[in-house]
């Protein structure tokens, strides 16, 4: 049973998330041989806030 993590900066649309979701669960499938029922994906999304690279907060101006 294949499982795949992602993690997301909070701030796309639904849609966009759950788009994301069938394809990876289609690739992985497809790739790995794997029966698309036993495939699973998971989405955590944080807030900007507690995002960072370096020093630099996502939710920091620009």
């Amino acid at each position: 049973m294949p499982i795949v993590q992602i993690t997301l900066v909070a701030g796309r649309k639904e849609e966009q998330v759950q788009a994301c979701i069938r394809e990876v669960a289609q690739t992985v499938s497809r790739t790995l041989s794997a029966p698309i029922e036993t495939v699973r994906v998971m989405v955590s999304e944080l807030p900007p806030t507690r995002f960072a690279v370096g020093d630099k907060l996502k939710s920091d101006p620009r």
